[in-house]
């Protein structure tokens, strides 16, 4: 079945290989087909890759209330209870990097590591906060989803990926993803973004932590993944060269590198 229910959301999830539990949620505006780089590595070392598509995006319900990180995560518990899973490795990235987080502060006996790529620990900033609001305009008008790719593509990838065929192929499919989305379910979830903020909290989480950034990311810059990486104990931190917002695509060996020698390390 690649549906579970939690409260009056249908949700969508993939599951992709066998072994060790791996959950990977993606970021605003996408969908769990965002991770398909790095599912041959994960396969390969001997995980269980588990690709939600967080409420409101991809092939999951529509919503018509605000649903931020708090929602997320409780989404994310209620599909680790629906596949019997009493902990799993997370691995989000930007919107994903949110929820994963609070996912390992609501619940850590069920986090056994973290991994958060190129994320927030607040939107509290009047900067985000302008962020939040032009995105949730945009998503509400006439194909949001469609122009607000167009829009982010140039700063999500970096410009060596954008020119290849491997990039132009990937905006292709984008695209048409982006055509089908529900804009005004993905403007609620930046609705619901808008009061985020563990900042004060990072140090309470206790799962051994990754935070991945990217070195040419304009959306959330390493000295900001270095500096939650300092909050959290024991946590590591490491700067992608060359990659943009969206590291798991533009520097997918690098990124995966990362990753694999992590978990494997837990």
């Amino acid at each position: 079945m690649a549906y579970h229910l939690h409260q009056d959301r249908r949700l969508y999830y993939m599951e992709c290989g066998d072994g060790i539990p791996a959950l990977l949620l993606h970021g605003i505006c996408n969908s769990g087909r965002a991770w398909l780089p790095q599912l041959p590595a994960l396969n390969a070392a001997g995980y269980r890759a588990i690709l939600p598509d967080l409420a409101g995006h991809g092939a999951s319900s529509a919503l018509s209330r605000p649903h931020g990180a708090c929602e997320l995560a409780a989404d994310c518990l209620a599909l680790l209870d629906h596949l019997r899973i009493a902990a799993v490795h997370v691995v989000g990235l930007s919107l994903g990097g949110m929820a994963a987080q609070q996912l390992a502060l609501a619940a850590p006996e069920r986090v056994c590591s973290l991994t958060v790529a190129n994320s927030f620990c607040s939107t509290a900033g009047s900067e985000a906060q302008a962020l939040l609001d032009d995105w949730q305009q945009t998503l509400r008008g006439e194909d949001g989803p469609l122009r607000r790719l167009e829009a982010s593509w140039p700063r999500n990838v970096n410009a060596a990926f954008r020119a290849s065929d491997a990039g132009r192929q990937l905006y292709l499919q984008w695209h048409a993803q982006a055509a089908q989305a529900d804009g005004p379910s993905q403007a609620w979830v930046c609705e619901g973004l808008r009061g985020f903020d563990i900042s004060g909290r990072l140090s309470a989480i206790r799962a051994p932590s990754l935070y991945l950034s990217a070195e040419c990311d304009a959306v959330s810059p390493p000295e900001l993944g270095r500096w939650m990486a300092g909050q959290v104990p024991g946590a590591r931190h490491i700067s992608l060269a060359g990659a943009a917002h969206v590291a798991n695509i533009d520097s997918a060996d690098a990124f995966n590198a990362a990753l694999l020698a992590f978990l494997q390390t837990h």
